[in-house]
């Protein structure tokens, strides 16, 4: 599919040396036919001079494969695609349908370990990254000097007598250069107080990840979560491969300075860089998750609301953020990458 009516138009200037818009950059709605993920409906974004990737309709308008000019982002696990009806949510079942891709969204009522709080069961990282979006729409925007290509939709999170929680998105990538941005606002649709907790989970792979690779960031290292009391590693934080699948996985809480972004470099050995983006009035927390396993290998940059603690823990802690009835939060995270 093309670009709907309500696009903004290219320049006269270009379209005289086009036969369409979509020679530039494209949109195109897919259904998967193979394995786990047969059934699932995907928007492929093609778009040579920014970041191209996959927008995963019946995953909360998550971000799968994507890439910026000669050089691939997301990584991806050992599993693959699956479609979203396949999730397990109790538990850590969470792990067994997680893909990876560039962005993975967490809540919209828990984030991290599994717990249950008055008799509801709230599962590794929460539902909402498996629910499906609705009100999908797309097109080109303007975008500063240039365009953009706009996915939009929302995603509901409810349950009969439970607070409703609408995720509405916004994905904007420009098409002049490599950077896409994700702007979220979650709203209490319903008409008591409702508990929130959210997270991007961004996970990037090789080749911007392995050995040599230096993180920084203009964040304040405050703990790692497995080794409560001891000094945090301090950033740069050069990452190595571990020697064997026994490595254990690192998860380091940062604090990011006073302003209104913060953000997160990665460099590898030979130049290729990303950069993760967050805005700080949403996003009060930074988590660098590192699992250097052979055959893993991953890096998550996860803006969040809160650690790793899940649903319980995060009342007890104060990381819980409560809206009241008609109440809303904005969230906004921009990723530029290059080489």
């Amino acid at each position: 599919m093309g670009f709907g009516a309500d696009s903004a138009p290219i320049g006269d200037d270009v379209r005289r040396l086009v036969g369409a818009p979509d020679q530039l950059v494209s949109v195109d709605r897919l259904v998967r036919d193979e394995g786990p993920g047969r059934g699932a409906p995907v928007l492929v974004v093609r778009n040579p001079r920014g970041i191209s990737f996959e927008v995963l309709l019946d995953r909360a308008l998550d971000l799968g494969w994507a890439d910026a000019p000669g050089l691939p982002l997301a990584w991806r696990s050992a599993r693959g695609p699956v479609e979203s009806s396949r999730h397990e949510p109790e538990g850590a079942g969470w792990t067994r349908t997680f893909g990876g891709g560039l962005l993975s969204t967490c809540g919209l009522a828990s984030t991290g370990a599994p717990s249950t709080v008055d008799g509801t069961h709230h599962g590794l990282h929460g539902r909402v990254g498996h629910v499906p979006a609705e009100n999908v729409r797309w097109g080109l925007v303007p975008d500063g000097d240039g365009l953009a290509v706009e996915v939009t939709g929302d995603v509901v999170e409810t349950a009969l007598g439970a607070p409703t929680l609408r995720l509405r998105r916004r994905i904007v990538a420009s098409t002049d250069r490599p950077e896409v941005r994700v702007e979220d606002v979650v709203t209490n649709d319903g008409f008591g107080p409702a508990a929130h907790m959210f997270r991007h989970h961004l996970n990037l792979g090789y080749p911007l990840v392995g050995p040599g690779t230096v993180v920084t960031a203009t964040a304040e290292p405050l703990a790692e979560r497995d080794k409560p009391g001891e000094e945090p590693r301090e950033l740069p934080w050069a990452l190595d491969l571990g020697a064997d699948s026994s490595e254990p996985e690192v998860v380091l809480y940062c604090a990011p300075e006073p302003g209104p972004t913060a953000s997160v470099m990665v460099m590898s050995p030979d130049g290729a860089w990303a950069q993760i983006e967050q805005g700080v009035e949403g996003w009060p927390l930074l988590v660098l998750w590192r699992d250097a396993k052979p055959g893993v290998n991953v890096l998550g940059v996860e803006p969040s609301t809160s650690r790793d603690g899940g649903r319980a823990q995060a009342e007890e802690d104060g990381e819980v953020v409560w809206l009241a009835p008609g109440e809303s939060r904005g969230y906004t995270t921009v990723v530029r990458a290059g080489r």
